[in-house]
Protein backbone atom coordinates (compact mmCIF):
# COMPACT_ATOMS: atom_id res chain seq x y z
CA UNK A 1 0.00 0.00 0.00
CA UNK A 2 1.67 3.19 -1.32
CA UNK A 3 4.89 1.33 -1.54
CA UNK A 4 4.33 -0.59 2.00
CA UNK A 5 4.67 -3.80 2.12
CA UNK A 6 1.87 -5.80 5.19
CA UNK A 7 1.68 -8.86 6.35
CA UNK A 8 -1.57 -10.38 7.81
CA UNK A 9 -1.08 -13.10 10.24
CA UNK A 10 -3.79 -14.85 11.82
CA UNK A 11 -2.86 -15.69 15.43
CA UNK A 12 -4.31 -17.53 18.55
CA UNK A 13 -6.63 -15.41 20.36
CA UNK A 14 -4.79 -15.19 23.47
CA UNK A 15 -1.29 -13.96 21.30
CA UNK A 16 -0.16 -10.81 22.65
CA UNK A 17 0.09 -9.43 19.75
CA UNK A 18 -3.66 -8.87 20.31
CA UNK A 19 -2.84 -6.54 22.81
CA UNK A 20 -3.48 -3.10 21.83
CA UNK A 21 -1.82 0.58 22.49
CA UNK A 22 -3.93 1.26 25.22
CA UNK A 23 -3.16 -2.18 26.70
CA UNK A 24 -6.21 -4.30 25.61
CA UNK A 25 -7.02 -7.64 24.17
CA UNK A 26 -8.56 -7.01 21.17
CA UNK A 27 -9.20 -9.25 18.32
CA UNK A 28 -7.29 -7.46 15.56
CA UNK A 29 -3.92 -4.99 15.46
CA UNK A 30 -1.64 -3.08 13.56
CA UNK A 31 2.02 -2.85 14.09
CA UNK A 32 3.46 0.03 11.73
CA UNK A 33 6.80 -1.20 13.33
CA UNK A 34 6.87 -4.39 11.65
CA UNK A 35 4.25 -3.83 8.75
CA UNK A 36 1.77 -6.75 10.75
CA UNK A 37 -1.35 -6.74 10.92
CA UNK A 38 -2.78 -9.28 13.40
CA UNK A 39 -5.87 -11.20 12.97
CA UNK A 40 -7.50 -13.43 15.76
CA UNK A 41 -7.67 -16.80 14.26
CA UNK A 42 -11.50 -16.91 15.89
CA UNK A 43 -13.05 -14.29 13.59
CA UNK A 44 -15.52 -15.50 10.55
CA UNK A 45 -17.45 -14.70 7.97
CA UNK A 46 -18.60 -10.99 8.32
CA UNK A 47 -16.97 -10.32 11.70
CA UNK A 48 -13.37 -11.04 10.05
CA UNK A 49 -14.53 -8.82 7.08
CA UNK A 50 -15.44 -6.18 9.20
CA UNK A 51 -12.41 -6.19 11.23
CA UNK A 52 -9.97 -6.83 8.38
CA UNK A 53 -11.17 -3.32 6.39
CA UNK A 54 -10.91 -1.76 9.80
CA UNK A 55 -7.24 -3.10 10.31
CA UNK A 56 -6.46 -2.24 6.32
CA UNK A 57 -7.83 1.48 7.57
CA UNK A 58 -4.89 1.90 9.96
CA UNK A 59 -2.11 0.52 7.27
CA UNK A 60 -3.94 3.14 5.21
CA UNK A 61 -3.43 5.96 7.56
CA UNK A 62 -0.04 4.67 7.88
CA UNK A 63 1.26 4.23 4.47
CA UNK A 64 -0.26 7.26 3.48
CA UNK A 65 1.22 9.64 6.05
CA UNK A 66 -2.37 10.34 7.40
CA UNK A 67 -1.60 10.15 10.90
CA UNK A 68 0.63 13.56 10.56
CA UNK A 69 -2.94 15.29 9.16
CA UNK A 70 -5.18 13.72 11.97
CA UNK A 71 -2.75 14.70 15.24
CA UNK A 72 -2.83 18.36 13.28
CA UNK A 73 -6.79 18.76 13.74
CA UNK A 74 -7.48 16.93 16.98
CA UNK A 75 -5.99 17.54 20.75
CA UNK A 76 -3.70 15.04 21.12
CA UNK A 77 -5.68 13.23 24.00
CA UNK A 78 -8.27 12.52 20.95
CA UNK A 79 -5.65 11.10 18.88
CA UNK A 80 -6.45 7.46 19.39
CA UNK A 81 -10.12 8.07 19.55
CA UNK A 82 -9.95 9.64 16.26
CA UNK A 83 -7.68 7.39 13.97
CA UNK A 84 -10.66 4.77 15.42
CA UNK A 85 -13.10 6.91 14.39
CA UNK A 86 -11.55 6.46 10.99
CA UNK A 87 -11.22 2.85 10.95
CA UNK A 88 -14.73 2.19 12.20
CA UNK A 89 -16.05 4.47 9.49
CA UNK A 90 -14.50 2.78 6.64
CA UNK A 91 -15.09 -0.49 7.83
CA UNK A 92 -18.69 -0.10 8.52
CA UNK A 93 -19.27 2.46 5.27
CA UNK A 94 -16.95 1.71 2.76
CA UNK A 95 -18.53 -1.49 1.86
CA UNK A 96 -21.63 1.07 1.23
CA UNK A 97 -19.74 3.36 -0.40
CA UNK A 98 -18.29 1.09 -2.98
CA UNK A 99 -21.69 -0.77 -3.81
CA UNK A 100 -23.32 2.49 -4.11
CA UNK A 101 -20.68 3.78 -6.66
CA UNK A 102 -21.28 0.05 -8.58
CA UNK A 103 -25.07 0.53 -8.58
CA UNK A 104 -24.19 4.01 -9.89
CA UNK A 105 -22.13 3.58 -12.39
CA UNK A 106 -22.21 0.24 -13.31
CA UNK A 107 -19.29 -1.19 -15.48
CA UNK A 108 -17.43 1.48 -15.28
CA UNK A 109 -17.21 1.50 -11.45
CA UNK A 110 -16.03 -2.04 -12.08
CA UNK A 111 -13.40 -0.82 -14.88
CA UNK A 112 -12.36 1.92 -12.61
CA UNK A 113 -12.42 1.31 -8.63
CA UNK A 114 -10.21 -2.02 -9.33
CA UNK A 115 -7.68 -0.04 -10.94
CA UNK A 116 -7.49 2.72 -8.82
CA UNK A 117 -6.93 0.12 -6.38
CA UNK A 118 -4.03 -1.51 -7.78
CA UNK A 119 -2.35 2.31 -8.56
CA UNK A 120 -2.72 2.70 -4.84
CA UNK A 121 -1.74 -0.49 -3.93
CA UNK A 122 1.21 -0.83 -6.23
Amino acid sequence: MNGFYWEVLFVDQNNSMLVDRTNRFRVATTDPETGRVYLSNRLRGDFLMTVFLHELGHCALYSFGLLDEIHSMVYPRYWIKMEEFICNFLADFGFRIFKTAYATLGYDAWKKIPKEFERLMA
